[in-house]
């Protein structure tokens, strides 16, 4: 295999979903502005197939888990990896201060000021994204293997285009602010009426955008490693702007310790979740800076070995109707998991709702059962 050939394994280019286009979706999007973000800037989450569908699935738009079960994709191919999913919420939402605003609430930082530094850390965040992402691709454009720089190129082709419109919008804004857009006169019926109905489309619209920058740092689609080496710069860069243009820390204040921490917290911990990234798509993806690693092999999966005596008398209850009894838990692709009375390791054994079992697919413990397919949730 040669080293562009590697470049069509997940997760660089996984199989994706096929997932049905009615017409007039666009139009439908125009008017949701939720659903134009995520057109734009890739899901809010990642999809979930249906309990029925998830059992015995199969076909050339479905990925394989570890376990044999089907992996949801993203919209735009990227695969889905249930560690790596966890960190992004927590991300997202210290990517957008929220560690920031807890802890200057605490430290009796007042609510207009806060609101007013939200307005500008949102502009901040459109035009850092952009700058971001292009410190990220260029090295990985430039530690690409000999043969490899075209495809690389490709891969970061619709975080680009991404990127570009995100400076597009945010030049609009600029725009349209600096040229008295935002001091409308209230007695206009005509500005009134726009501004009643435009809005709330913009405020949904651009906190979609924002908190989906975070959450995919223009990622989906491109190469693995977009996300995570975006989503550091864009958060330093936005609170060294921040410090700068908003609070002008060093011209007119003498900042405290607990603004510092304030300030740092939330790209201090972004950083580690990037960081926790890179490591996990290295080891469980074989992802390297220069390209897939070469010689690379899946890590074999844990699975602790349960009594046969342990499975049959599990069998036997389930025949008999006891299993309907079980607390019931459905996993990010949506497979049924029932949660038996039996115990192993101090871990609930869980039973998997297949039609047959398999040495990939068999009951195991809960743990080994969210590794592979993500927390489960109660039905």
């Amino acid at each position: 295999m040669t080293a562009v050939d590697a470049y069509d394994r997940p997760p660089y280019r996984p199989a994706v979903a096929a997932r049905p286009e009615r017409p007039g979706a666009w139009v439908l999007d125009a008017f949701l502005p939720w659903r134009l973000a995520r057109r734009l800037y890739g899901p809010f989450r990642v999809f979930r197939f249906s309990a029925a569908d998830a059992v015995g699935l199969t076909g050339p738009g479905v990925v394989p888990g570890p376990y044999g079960q089907p992996v949801a994709t993203t919209v735009a191919g990227q695969a889905a990896d249930p560690l790596i999913e966890r960190l992004l919420l927590p991300r997202a939402l210290m990517g957008l201060g929220a560690l920031m605003i807890l802890i200057r609430l605490l430290t009796g930082t007042g609510g207009n000021d806060l609101f007013e530094e939200a307005f500008g850390d949102s502009l901040l965040m459109l035009a850092t994204g952009p700058v971001s992402l292009l410190l990220a691709c260029g090295p990985l454009v430039a530690l690409a293997r000999p043969g490899t720089r075209r495809t690389v190129v490709r891969l970061v082709t619709r975080p680009l285009v991404t990127a570009l419109i995100t400076a597009a919008f945010c030049g609009l804004f600029v725009y349209w602010a600096s040229h008295g857009g935002a001091n409308y006169n209230p007695r206009s019926m005509t500005t009134l009426f726009l501004t009643l109905v435009f809005g709330p489309w913009l405020v949904v619209f651009f906190g979609s955008v924002l908190y989906l920058i975070q959450r995919n740092a223009f990622a989906v689609g491109g190469h693995p490693l977009v996300r995570p080496l975006t989503s550091v710069p864009l958060v330093w860069l936005t609170a060294v702007g921040h410090a700068l243009l908003i609070d002008y820390v060093f011209t007119f204040t003498d900042p405290t310790r607990a603004y510092y921490v304030a300030l740092f917290a939330g790209p201090a911990g972004v950083t580690v979740t990037a960081v926790i990234e890179i490591v996990l798509l290295r080891r469980r993806h074989g992802v390297g800076f220069r390209g897939p690693l070469p010689g690379w092999t899946p890590p074999p999966p844990r699975i602790t070995s349960l009594p046969a005596d342990l499975i049959e008398r599990l069998r036997a209850d389930m025949m008999r109707g006891h299993a309907s009894f079980w607390p019931h838990f459905t996993d990010r692709n949506g497979v049924v998991w029932a949660a038996t009375p039996a115990t192993r390791a101090r871990q609930t054994v869980m039973w998997p709702y297949v039609p047959v079992f398999t040495e990939r697919l068999r009951p195991m413990l809960r743990s080994e059962a969210e590794a592979a397919a993500g927390p489960l949730t109660p039905r």
